[in-house]
């Protein structure tokens, strides 16, 4: 629903006194690398767009509601909420809109309002922002990329606004390196290329090759569903998210179906642009690299079940190099929480520092995925590509952490953490994972990660991470030498990047399974995978490996794979057959 605010006005009450304004949230400094511009002006004229984001009822409830509808034996597990019981769940209080009605109309910026759900959103400029919240708006440089941002270090609201709003963006949340961080590892160093004799080919798997370099095909044979094959019209769809100006290119799909998956030959991906989003066909490597590796294997293993690459803009549509108003995770969220009906899977191979993120923003964009599982979609986030975390001092610099990520540590996504090699499968050593500082562990996950803390986890480092935070990842997947077609050329890419669109693969062709047969799709998946697929002993558990860290802070940190679930590989990679068997009940392929 969207709404002008002067429509709102009309016949509201008075509101009653707001108050003097209070600081709502502040920051000491820009979180590294961002430092402020010298010389820097901030032009107060130019075009910002404000999210208000009122303060939802009944959240502990829908909470609740959400781990029902995805616990398998709870009498709701698969009754999804459609879109408009969700937005009538959750809808703010009245009182919320006419006391934010009131304020605006008090500021002069009704007319710049319009409201979408539980949004306000203004359409002012730097100027409004500043004068609205009372803050100063200043030009702030990424050290690492030279890239430039508005923000600010503070922000006040009228005191009586305090209970009825939760986050106002942009403000102080700052972006880390290229905008949200790719989990793409650069120049991972690949094994060299070897060739294998048909005495190396055992069920499918070529281990030779596959131990040097990984094709859909060594993924199809190793996680064993080479042979089953989805439908392409029971409405089931995988998306592939894309953010930071990147860009999935048809040709080099085309090229990579060509040579490594000639079945799908000819098919293509769809695209979803928001936020002034795009998906321009270009040859700059930097530009395509991460796209590309998603939508290749994400689109080839899921085939011939529908992919949509989302493109979400992260800049104002004119031409400036300021990014005044990159929060594409509000924008992506919101965008799909209006739509009738959201792809059942997607995946989402970027991430941040949880500690680059305010928790608020956290907090509001967390609820916003459980929104989404709401509806009966899977999210899977890639967990990282530092092990534990490169700096142990950068939270806080009179102590020494491990460093979360974000949204990898929402308890409303899978997280997804990498391996390398297939006989056997170990963990690599850049697959990040952890614990939040912000989430606490949710119930499903309560009695693998007791077990890890336990049995296996060595008490000289527990003073280093939060243990009763949501832990993760929740699972892992192949995720070094990747053949990508890369502007024409064939280039091998790493990281949990790559991981993760593997794993969100399987989740659609389990989906799709699941639709055809009557079943619904999974929506938040993580209860049934710490159950019913724990259970059945559906993963191939990861026992050999370590994440790496700050070790030249933290001798001997970093998570080891171990048996059962661990902070490196979760509770390990898919064993198709047996997901598919725990799923519907079908134990052969068709």
């Amino acid at each position: 629903m969207k709404l002008s605010f002067l429509s709102l006005l009309v016949g509201t009450a008075v509101a009653g006194p707001l108050g003097s304004y209070r600081v709502f949230e502040q920051l000491s400094g820009a979180p590294e690398p961002w430092a402020l511009k010298a010389g820097g002006q901030v032009d107060g004229d130019q075009s910002f767009k404000l999210r208000i984001h009122l303060k939802n009822r009944n959240m502990e409830s829908f909470h609740q509601k959400v781990f029902d509808v995805s616990t398998p034996d709870h009498p709701d597990y698969g009754r999804h909420l459609s879109r408009v019981e969700l937005r009538d769940m959750l809808a703010p209080s009245p009182q919320s809109f006419d006391m934010v009605a009131e304020w605006l109309e008090e500021k002069g910026v009704s007319g710049k309002a319009t409201i979408e759900d539980d949004w306000v959103i203004i359409d002012g400029t730097i100027g409004d922002a500043a004068e609205l919240l009372q803050a100063e708006y200043q030009l702030f440089e990424d050290k690492a990329t030279g890239k430039l941002t508005a923000r600010t270090l503070a922000y006040s609201l009228p005191n009586a606004l305090h209970a009825h709003i939760d986050i106002v963006a942009p403000t102080i949340k700052f972006s880390t390196p290229s905008a949200m961080r790719s989990t793409i590892v650069q120049n991972y160093p690949v094994p060299a290329a070897v060739k294998s004799s048909p005495g190396d080919v055992h069920d499918g798997l070529d281990v030779i090759a596959c131990n040097s370099s990984i094709t859909p095909d060594c993924l199809k044979a190793l996680y064993k569903f080479k042979h089953f094959r989805a439908s392409a019209r029971n409405g089931n769809q995988l998306a592939l998210a894309g953010f930071i100006e990147q860009y999935a290119q048809h040709d080099d799909l085309a090229q990579f179906l060509g040579v490594y998956s000639p079945n799908a030959n000819g098919s293509d991906f769809s695209t979803m642009l928001i936020n002034n989003g795009t998906n321009l066909q270009v040859k700059d490597l930097g530009s395509i690299k991460e796209a590309n590796l998603d939508i290749q294997y994400g689109f080839s293993l899921a085939y011939p079940t529908p992919t949509v690459y989302i493109s979400t803009g992260g800049r104002p549509p004119e031409n400036t190099k300021k990014e005044v108003d990159n929060e594409p995770y509000l924008e992506f969220l919101t965008y799909l929480l209006k739509l009738d009906n959201i792809p059942q899977t997607i995946s989402i191979s970027y991430g941040d520092g949880e500690w680059t993120v305010p928790k608020k923003y956290a907090n509001t964009v967390c609820d916003l995925f459980a929104q989404i599982a709401a509806r009966g979609t899977t999210v899977l986030a890639a967990s990282g590509d530092d092990g534990i975390g490169s700096k142990c001092n950068i939270v806080d610099p009179t102590k020494l952490l491990y460093n979360p990520i974000f949204p990898a540590g929402c308890p409303f996504v899978t997280a997804v953490g990498a391996t390398n090699q297939v006989v056997p499968e170990v963990a690599v050593n850049f697959s990040g994972g952890g614990f939040s500082n912000y989430f606490a562990r949710p119930a499903y996950q309560d009695a693998a990660v007791n077990t890890y803390l336990t049995k296996h986890a060595d008490p000289t480092y527990t003073k280093y991470f939060n243990a009763s935070g949501r832990a993760y990842p929740d699972v892992s997947a192949q995720g070094v030498g990747f053949h990508t077609i890369q502007a024409g050329n064939d280039v091998p890419e790493s990281g949990t990047s790559a991981s993760c669109p593997v794993f969100a693969a399987v989740v659609a062709l389990l989906n799709s399974d699941r639709i055809s047969n009557g079943l619904p799709p999974f929506g938040l998946l993580n209860p049934w995978l710490y159950s019913k697929a724990a259970d059945a002993q559906a993963f191939n558990d990861i026992v050999n490996g370590k994440g790496h860290g700050c070790e030249d802070q933290i001798p001997g940190s970093g998570f080891a794979a171990t048996v059962g679930w661990d902070p490196v590989t979760g509770l390990g990679t898919p064993d198709f057959k047996k997901l598919r068997k725990v799923s519907t009940g079908i134990d052969s392929y068709r």
